[in-house]
């Protein structure tokens, strides 16, 4: 993959819609500032064949993309591709949106979502809304990350004399629309929107899953259940415009000025517009001018933001423009909102009850100052952090340390969960906020942003007594894990004072909770499963570890017990021992080379003193001699006389596997020790790296 180098060249495509050409100004800027070069592209002046040749052409390191509806995305029946597929330069997807909230079609967003899977070695996707992440990270979109909006607004002064005291800057319509009405779960969406407008936290994302989920009779995360689930998404999110609606007309609190209102002007309509028919609302003529829009932020008393129905915990673009800008605001609640700021308790609604609660109190004269002290912290942490130049950095921070990893990369996948500052060489970083060693920015206390049986080890150290649900993180770390795979656990136990003495600390362990997950003790295990555990697992060690203050800890050291599907897997596993070694053979080399290479690969761990602990798997495929029996036979007997190696102590097991079945292969892969392709080996190397 690549690397974003000094000076690299970045092609960005313009936009027809305002708050779209803002943001890509903003990258352009902060991107230009940073070194690099941008190509500005108006691809309203340019047919598909035109941009494919100018990209071409002009060859850039990357094409950035912030617009679900450029040129680049556009699909080509003629090749069955979207032009994005067809061009071979490096893709960034900036989603501001949550993905696919503009396809309102199953089979367009399957047609786009496996594109994005069969050019995920060449693109990376920054996402706003978590939720999106955690999908593409579970359908094996590795370069898949979390980001912030942000803002290029300066503060405005505070005008003496306010020019509104309630305003909202965007689209709204009157109430729920009927346009759902034919589709024949449109009383799911209903519900769900009510649900919605009662319990503002409510996630629609949740019942979408669900909702694929009952579609497909099946829980388990595929292509075909998140074109259900986004498809549900969309089919809520039109809708977004008119739940708005119901929210704004339940406003008792002071008169509401909205700038924008019905979105047909959009679209050349010049009257006829739908409206909030109340004494208490005014309406004003939209606008794009952004210093107008930031003065109206600046001079609103509140600014008010209700989030569209696409989103569950992202904090939108709106509440970082007025933040930026310097106003206050009131936003219903986001799951993201403890994370942007210290005030999100003053500035954030759940229900319209307390919108207009909170509305009552601080349009009070009494309650100016605090507003305006609120307003100032709140500015202050946005300024700070959430600005063009601080995503840009992400974004290349994550571009170059995934592509690392990728030249870098074997077939064990390593995973240390709650990492901090520090994680072990060749493991992946995870941890609930951006440090330099964290490659994965994740709450735990979600779904796991990693595909179902992915990897071969996890590490967990002192990270499982900060998350909530003890069940959840032993079913994620089961689902995550390869059959087999190594689950290296260390928590503060109960026994100890550990386990209290930090006020982080939200679940306790000690020893005998990890009873109710293990084989070893069915009827805790069955028991378990009766309260939601899904797996199970078998104990390699649990034990103790004693340190100053009276803290101890558990190290629980223990294996997933998954079925593996190839009926050769337990076979295969009463072979194996403490070191298993794959040795992969060119079989189409001439015999007289083979033999040779075969003799000095094996003489090296045929000499090794702990060789009766060895497994040796030889790799064959459809070009494997019928001989191969004799082949490695006439080896292990040369090296036995003509080396003098003395087998009375035990001898290396050797068994033949084939490369053909990736099933199996899967399976035994967290018990392989180290992967050995003969043609390229270096055995000084071998030596060192595996059997001293």
């Amino acid at each position: 993959m690549s690397n974003v180098q000094s000076n690299s060249r970045f092609l960005i495509e313009s936009s027809n819609t305002p708050i779209y050409q803002r943001i890509i100004n903003a990258f352009s800027e902060a991107i230009t500032s940073l070194g690099h070069t941008v190509d500005l592209v108006n691809i309203y002046n340019m047919t598909v064949d035109h941009y494919i040749s100018y990209v071409k052409k002009t060859n850039p390191d990357f094409i950035l993309l912030t617009n679900p509806c450029g040129i680049a995305s556009v699909y080509v029946k003629e090749v069955n591709k979207f032009i994005f597929e067809v061009l071979d330069t490096p893709l960034i997807f900036i989603h501001h949106d949550n993905v696919f909230s503009n396809l309102i079609d199953i089979e367009s967003i399957e047609k786009k979502l496996n594109a994005w899977i069969a050019i995920k070695d060449r693109s990376w996707h920054f996402c706003l809304e978590y939720d999106n992440f955690l999908d593409f990270r579970n359908i094996g979109i590795n370069n898949c990350f979390s980001i912030d909006h942000a803002s290029e607004f300066q503060k405005s002064k505070y005008d003496e004399i306010y020019s509104y005291d309630l305003s909202f800057v965007g689209h709204v319509l009157p109430s729920l629309d009927q346009s759902i009405k034919n589709l024949p779960f449109s009383h799911l969406i209903q519900a769900d929107i009510w649900n919605r407008v009662t319990n503002l936290p409510y996630k629609l994302s949740e019942r979408a899953t669900k909702f694929a989920a009952n579609k497909l009779d099946t829980e388990e995360i595929s292509v075909q259940s998140l074109c259900l689930k986004y498809f549900y998404m969309s089919c809520l999110h039109t809708q977004s415009q008119f739940f708005r609606g119901e929210i704004i007309s339940r406003l008792t609190s002071g008169n509401i000025d909205i700038i924008g209102g019905d979105p047909r002007y959009l679209h050349g309509y010049q009257d006829g517009f739908q409206t909030i028919n109340k004494p208490n609302v005014k309406y004003h003529k939209p606008t794009n001018n952004d210093e107008v829009i930031r003065s109206i932020y600046a001079s609103s008393k509140i600014n008010l933001n209700i989030t569209s129905l696409q989103f569950d915990s992202t904090v939108i673009n709106r509440v970082m423009d007025v933040a930026a800008a310097g106003g206050f605001i009131l936003t219903d609640w986001r799951s993201d909102l403890p994370s942007f700021t210290s005030v999100h308790k003053e500035i954030s609604y759940k229900s319209i009850e307390e919108l207009n609660e909170k509305a009552s109190y601080y349009l009070h004269p009494d309650h100016q100052k605090e507003r305006i002290e609120i307003a100032d912290t709140l500015h202050h942490e946005v300024s700070e952090k959430y600005t063009y130049i601080n995503v840009v950095q992400d974004i290349i921070l994550k571009i170059n340390t995934s592509s690392e990893q990728s030249s870098n990369y074997s077939n064990r996948l390593c995973i240390d969960l709650g990492c901090g500052d520090w994680k072990p060489e060749g493991f992946i970083g995870v941890d609930i906020a951006p440090r330099p060693n964290v490659d994965v920015v994740a709450n735990l206390n979600s779904r796991f942003p990693f595909p179902d049986s992915s990897a071969d080890v996890i590490r967990a150290y002192d990270v499982i007594e900060h998350l909530q649900d003890r069940i959840h993180t032993m079913n994620e770390l089961w689902r995550v894990a390869k059959p087999d795979g190594v689950i290296d656990i260390r928590v503060p136990s109960t026994d100890g004072r550990g386990a209290f003495q930090d006020p982080t600390h939200i679940s306790f362990w000690n020893i005998n909770s990890f009873m109710y997950y293990c084989a070893e003790y069915p009827a805790y295990l069955k028991l378990n499963q009766v309260y939601g555990f899904k797996g199970a697992f078998k104990v390699e060690s649990m034990e103790h570890e004693s340190s100053e203050g009276d803290v101890v800890h558990v190290r629980a050291l223990l294996r997933a017990v998954k079925q593996c599907n190839d009926e050769k897997y337990n076979d295969y596993i009463d072979e194996l021992k403490s070191i298993n070694i794959l040795i992969c053979p060119d079989w189409q080399e001439d015999e007289e080379n083979l033999y040779k290479s075969l003799r000095n690969c094996l003489s090296v761990i045929f000499n090794h003193p702990q060789k009766k602990n060895i497994s040796i798997l030889i790799g064959i495929t459809e070009h494997t001699s019928e001989n191969v029996d004799s082949l490695l036979s006439d080896v292990a007997l040369d090296l036995i006389f003509e080396e003098n190696i003395d087998v009375s102590d035990g001898e290396p097991n050797v068994v033949f596997i084939s490369m053909e079945n990736h099933e199996l292969l899967k399976c035994l892969e967290s018990r392989i020790s180290e992967v050995i392709n003969l043609a390229n080996t270096d055995l000084e190397n071998l030596r060192k790296l595996f059997l001293d």
